[in-house]
């Protein structure tokens, strides 16, 4: 069971002891990301994730990268749209050091101007990658598609033109608004306990963190729920559908995870079956719920040649149709329960798996992830309640997200069904 230990400043720290492994996960995380940003700052969250490891007043980006690697660690960094975790794993002698190295670059980073150029040059080129991969286009569409000018429709990385203008101000401005004690969460799990993660927190971390308050967070959205395309000759065609659902927090979380094993979360589900075996009309169709702190929304995503657009929404409306008209089944329930509960089950065997799920759940949603009460939530739900979840997510009107060569298909019709 993992420990929480809050401090009078509102940092927090979460501890899950396993005496078992030789190895420990740690990881800061900072309640921040694309939906805390707005259309001038858009993409910097991510820009600092880069820059961070770019050298400080004592450690150049070599040695930066040195400290971890020539212990045997790996260490890395992720940007979300209200996250940003930078993390590693070492051996458990080794975790101190690596630690404060991590918490060196997290607070004496210099921000030196060719090394910001430098880096802005990367970022960019991560941006031309994600525009030749129209499934990462099509995400952002659909997000555009739901939230519309809200935060949350803008793309993590950012545009091209504000990543080529973040300055050492923009940087330091950002970060002495959102890098504050009562936005983050430390996370370690692995061979060591709470008392030692919290000695080495008070003599690495404490002393240089931020305490004010921290001044922009994620905004109440409201659903646009539009249809939106983009048109190019990829060889293959994306389409995603997104329908308003719940939140990280919400209770009705579970139920929607075991209706997702159901429609599309494995290859017996009913649109692997139908869509893929039966009509061999995509490659790759599945369904993924995705949850953020205040909202969230139930998405099904599919690659498809263009030219089986129309038999493909008729399809996938043909499967919603049947789901809220007839149900689940007892029997798909408990497939159901077994994947959801198997999958849990196999992520603790690896401790950066629970460390990601102890951090990311206590930032976005102050919960600590128990893995015990998450089983028994699983196994209470029952087919009713299920029924219900999918009938009332499935009777709102969808946004819909096309990226692809032209179909010559009326999408907005399948959106007024």
């Amino acid at each position: 069971m993992a420990e929480l230990i809050n401090y009078p400043c509102g940092l927090r720290l979460i501890v899950e002891n396993n005496p078992f492994v030789r190895s420990v996960a740690a990881s800061v995380w900072v309640n921040t990301g694309s939906a805390m940003e707005n259309k001038e700052n858009n993409g910097i969250s991510h820009y600092i994730e880069h820059v961070l490891f770019k050298g400080t007043d004592k450690l150049s980006a070599f040695d930066i990268a040195n400290a971890f690697e020539s212990r045997g660690a790996a260490v890395n960094a992720f940007t979300s749209k209200e996250a940003t975790c930078f993390y590693f794993k070492s051996i458990d002698s080794d975790t101190e050091k690596c630690f404060s190295t991590l918490s060196e670059l997290f607070f004496h980073s210099v921000f030196a101007q060719n090394e910001l150029d430098s880096e802005r040059n990367v970022v960019i080129e991560e941006i031309n990658m994600e525009d030749d991969s129209p499934e990462d286009i099509c995400y952002d569409l659909l997000a555009k598609a739901l939230y519309g000018e809200h935060p949350l429709g803008m793309s993590v990385l950012g545009p091209r033109e504000n990543v080529k203008r973040f300055n050492k101000p923009d940087i330091l401005e950002y970060m002495g608004n959102q890098y504050c004690a009562q936005s983050i969460v430390i996370a370690f799990v692995g061979n060591i306990d709470a008392k030692e993660a919290d000695r080495i927190v008070r003599t690495h971390f404490m002393p240089f963190v931020n305490q004010k308050t921290q001044k922009s967070k994620a905004k109440q959205p409201h659903f646009e729920i539009t249809t939106k395309s983009f048109i190019k000759d990829f060889k293959q065609t994306n389409l995603m559908l997104g329908y308003p659902s719940v939140s990280l927090g919400d209770p009705s979380s579970t139920v929607q995870g075991l209706l997702n094993v159901i429609l599309g979360g494995c290859m017996g589900s009913r649109l692997f079956q139908n869509i893929r075996e039966k009509k061999g009309l995509a490659y790759s169709v599945y369904s993924s719920p995705s949850r953020h702190s205040n909202c969230g929304s139930f998405n099904i995503a599919l690659n498809i040649n263009a030219q089986n657009t129309a038999r493909v929404l008729d399809g996938v409306f043909e499967e919603l149709d049947a789901i809220t008209t007839g149900g689940i089944t007892a029997a798909e329930l408990d497939m159901a329960k077994a994947q959801l509960k198997s999958t849990m089950i196999f992520g603790q065997e690896n401790i950066q798996t629970i460390m990601l799920s102890l951090g990311k759940s206590l930032l976005l949603s102050n919960e600590v992830f128990d893995i015990d009460e998450k089983l028994r939530e699983i196994e209470a739900v029952t087919v009713d309640e299920v029924n219900r979840f999918a009938l009332n997510t499935f009777k709102q009107t969808p946004a819909l997200a096309y990226v692809g060569s032209d179909s010559r298909v009326n999408l907005e019709q399948y959106t007024r069904r």
